[in-house]
């Protein structure tokens, strides 16, 4: 006997497929976030190595550049230091860890700074190490980072450079300025000898002999004038200076232009007056402006030379001529070695003389004007004498 369909068979089955239905829906379900899982990780691991490959990267360049900056650091003369924006040291070069501290990393800046460095008593950018080395001290920001580069540079080492590389600059000046010589010499040479050989003549009467006499004579001056020239020039500024008399110094100035068209006048000074400086430096200096002034007037115009002490006790030299002055191009160039506007000249007296300035700490003005004159004025601060006996001389 078969079993009829009953409502309840049906429901039964009916249950029984719907579970099944929700069952592999599920399951498909989970099968497709299996799936989805797998690839988002397989693109985790993608994103994690390229992550972990970036890093290495990173880290290679990173020490790299570690590397350059100690490079760099090294080759940086003196002493140098990197700080951080906590203004700790994170980098320093062989000579800052010898100069300041060896284990200077790590270490804040103010510390080393009170520690290691002793502040000049005049210069705020210099001080002085524990082994006695004067050092100069500077600072640079780096960029967004708000760290700082400080150096620490020997003042000797800066200064023995300077003169080095100005020492290499002059005989590089002196080579080509040779050629230039040994051509200007060359013509009043070549006449000074014409003139010697005429005088050995015993034809020749005494006027012109005489004539003969002051030709050479010129001549030789000039040739004495540029080689005194050169040879000052190649001194660098560098005399050796003695306490003089100042009425003495005046007196012998004025023994040397005697009989030339020179109107010296000297204010109220002390006859003690007492002034340290080259006297053959100095008053040849003063002759080259003088020389100037006469060459630049005629033979009707007067040269004024005045010499005065000023209330800041400086000694004051002017060199007044009336001739026919200098253009603004001119003025500028007038102290260029090797510049000049004479066909005879060395190009070199204008430059000693201001060479002669610097070296007693002092310094020289032209003022200038086209068909009035010009105006040459020395200042140098070289008094170191005691006030008595009061002299006014004007000449």
């Amino acid at each position: 006997m078969s079993r009829l369909a009953t409502p309840q068979v049906l429901n039964q089955a009916e249950s029984a497929n719907n579970a099944f239905s929700a069952l592999s829906q599920v399951s498909q379900h989970l099968s497709n976030s299996y799936q989805y899982l797998e690839q988002q990780m397989r693109v985790l691991n993608d994103a994690l190595a390229k992550f972990d490959s970036e890093k290495t990267q990173y880290l290679f360049e990173k020490e790299a550049l570690s590397t350059q900056l100690d490079s760099l650091l090294e080759t940086i003369p003196g002493a140098a230091l990197v700080l951080d924006k906590q203004q700790k040291v994170i980098a320093a070069n062989g000579s800052a860890k010898h100069w300041l501290h060896d284990n200077i990393l790590g270490l804040n800046w103010e510390a080393v700074q009170a520690d290691c460095l002793i502040r000049h008593e005049t210069l705020s950018d210099q001080y002085s190490l524990k082994s006695g080395r004067v050092v100069a001290l500077s600072t640079s920001t780096l960029g967004v980072q708000a760290g700082q580069l400080v150096l620490l540079s020997d003042t000797a080492e800066q200064q023995d450079g300077s003169k080095h590389a100005e020492h290499k600059t002059k005989l590089s000046e002196m080579g080509a300025f040779s050629a230039s010589l040994a051509h200007q010499i060359r013509s009043p040479l070549a006449s000074a000898l014409l003139y010697a050989s005429q005088l050995t003549s015993n034809t020749l009467s005494g006027p012109v002999q005489q004539q003969l006499s002051v030709k050479l004579l010129d001549r030789l001056r000039v040739l004495d004038s540029q080689v005194s020239d050169m040879l000052s020039y190649s001194h660098s500024g560098e005399f050796v200076k003695q306490p003089v008399s100042l009425l003495s110094f005046i007196e012998r100035l004025e023994r040397f232009y005697d009989e030339k068209r020179i109107a010296f006048h000297v204010s109220e000074f002390h006859e003690s007056e007492v002034i340290r400086v080259n006297q053959e430096a100095l008053i040849g200096a003063i002759g080259n402006l003088i020389d100037n002034a006469l060459e630049a007037s005629s033979h009707s115009q007067h040269v004024m030379c005045s010499i005065e002490i000023t209330d800041e006790r400086v000694l004051r030299i002017s060199v007044k001529d009336q001739g026919l002055g200098l253009s603004e191009g001119q003025q500028q160039k007038i102290f260029e070695p090797f510049y000049s506007n004479k066909s005879n000249g060395t190009g070199l007296g204008l430059a000693v003389v201001q060479q002669v300035v610097n070296a007693h700490a002092g310094e020289i003005n032209c003022v200038s004007n086209l068909d009035v004159g010009t105006v040459m004025v020395i200042r140098i601060p070289v008094l170191i004498s005691p006030l008595t006996k009061q002299s006014n001389r004007s000449l």
